[in-house]
């Protein structure tokens, strides 16, 4: 990696370039994602290392405590919390909703599931250290049999339809385990809450990448598939409509309320569990009303 000016600013080197990787067969899935839209969101993610400014690998952001307090740091100055616990959650937040929808829109619309490492997925950061959009560096990727690339060396064939819903499940965990160490090492927040956020963002992004791809149901098995699992990931998805939209309701609160913004998402907790659970949260969100 070459470090440029700005507080993390680098950029990725080594491995396979996005031109190399122009004629490979998840590039073209990655590709067509660009298609595929729901809520004012596509299903694409660049493929392969690019020679731009400001990319550097999750795990090398991961594995260097003080460039990952920066990101924090930085982060929180972005959406206003100095608060570490706010911060790692909405970074957290922020990375598997990036992330995952496009992968969700792969396996729902052409039935393959990128797999990329720690080293094999890159973060842009800005110039103040940022972290503001991502890409794949790798294309390992699971397929079915029937898939037109199964004999490219970074495809991984499995048996069926059921076997690669899971193969979601199996990588997510592998890949945010050590994620979720570092924020809560970085951090303070908990293992468990850390979890919630990787579960009720990923059932939202099924949900987004079903409705985009025109398999909602698909979405829903899949979901229940990835997510009613045993430990860590064991947050079943909550559809429901609220009005004329499609949402997941949470099963952990990402401490929004607690930024700037000052207010409750629509389907937290802290407002629609147990009544009026949400009214502490409210009473220091929203200033009193004037004296007099």
């Amino acid at each position: 990696m070459r470090r440029t000016t700005g507080v993390v600013a680098t950029a990725v080197d080594g491995g396979t370039t996005a031109s190399a990787l122009s004629t490979h067969p998840l590039a073209a899935t990655l590709q067509r994602g660009r298609e595929l839209t729901h809520g004012g969101y596509d299903l694409s993610v660049p493929l392969g290392v690019t020679s731009e400014d400001g990319w550097m690998s999750v795990a090398g952001l991961l594995g260097d405590p003080r460039l990952l307090d920066e990101a924090l740091a930085a982060f929180g100055r972005e959406i206003g919390s100095s608060r570490r616990d706010v911060q790692a959650s909405l970074l957290l937040e922020a990375y598997v909703w990036r992330l995952i929808l496009p992968l969700a829109g792969a396996l729902l619309a052409e039935s393959r599931v990128p797999t990329p490492g720690l080293d094999g997925t890159a973060v842009r950061l800005t110039s103040e250290g940022v972290p503001c959009s991502i890409r794949l560096l790798q294309g390992r990727f699971a397929a079915l049999p029937g898939d037109p690339a199964i004999e490219h060396p970074d495809a991984h064939v499995v048996c069926n339809r059921g076997v690669l819903d899971r193969c979601l499940r199996t990588w997510l965990i592998a890949h945010f385990d050590p994620f979720v160490e570092k924020l809560n090492a970085a951090s303070g927040r908990p293992r468990a809450a850390l979890w919630r956020s990787v579960a009720d963002r990923t059932a939202t992004a099924l949900l987004y990448a079903g409705l985009a791809s025109n398999r909602p149901a698909a979405a829903r098995v899949i979901a229940e598939r990835t997510l009613a699992g045993d430990p860590p990931l064991s947050y079943p998805p909550r559809y429901i409509e609220i009005g004329e939209q499609s949402v997941h309701l949470r099963h952990g609160c990402c401490l929004w309320w607690r930024t700037d913004s000052a207010t409750t998402c629509l389907t937290c907790p802290l407002r629609v569990a147990r009544g009026n659970r949400a009214s502490p949260c409210r009473d220091r969100a929203v200033p009193p009303p004037p004296d007099g």
